[in-house]
């Protein structure tokens, strides 16, 4: 059971995440600073130095938290199971829960992948979507010896994917994340069925 200290730490570190967040938006990251996010969170910058060294820091650790949980529920994705949700026209449970996750942490995320946030953060949700998904899915597959397939198809799905989380962001007020489950489901259901219609 967390002690009072440990509670307002982690209250603390919230707050100043919360607002940190909020500038990225505003000002974009380069212009934000210590005195700017300690002034937002109404806090001393004493405080923040408490428990981050600067913003750099703050991103990172940020960025980290964001990566665990969506590593996380994508490890819960299992391809036989969800190729045979496919099959069944059923929606499978795990997808739903990354679509939560995003909806979750739509404001970190928007700001982060956004134009004034970093541009390598893009980059490191797709080598979790790659290592712990892709990786699994794309060894099912004959050709997946071939290096250069395996390299290519990585980019391909991975892409794909950021897509369609960078586009729902700019609009998750519009779906819930069941509603995208969903979408998410068709899409899926049309890749799988595009050889019929070319017949």
């Amino acid at each position: 059971m967390a002690s009072i200290h440990e509670d307002m730490v982690q209250k603390t570190k919230k707050q100043i995440q919360h607002h940190f967040i909020a500038l990225i938006e505003a000002e974009g990251f380069s212009h934000v600073s210590v005195k700017k996010i300690a002034e937002r969170a109404n806090i001393n910058r004493g405080t923040f130095y408490l428990h981050y060294t600067d913003k750099y820091e703050l991103m990172d650790h940020l960025q980290q938290e964001l990566l665990h949980e969506l590593q996380t529920r994508i490890t819960a994705i299992l391809p036989k199971e969800a190729f045979l949700a496919l099959n069944q026209q059923q929606l499978y449970p795990p997808f739903i829960a990354i679509f939560q996750f995003i909806s979750e942490h739509a404001h970190a995320l928007r700001a982060i992948l956004g134009d004034q946030g970093d541009p390598s953060f893009a980059k490191k949700i797709k080598r979790v979507f790659g290592e712990v998904l892709l990786e699994r899915l794309i060894s099912l597959h004959p050709a997946a010896k071939d290096e250069a397939f395996r390299m290519y198809m990585h980019a391909f799905l991975t892409s794909a994917i950021l897509g369609v989380i960078t586009e729902w962001l700019e609009n998750c007020e519009e779906q819930t994340a069941e509603e995208m489950a969903k979408i998410h489901f068709q899409i899926l259901n049309f890749i799988s069925q595009l050889p019929t219609f070319i017949q």
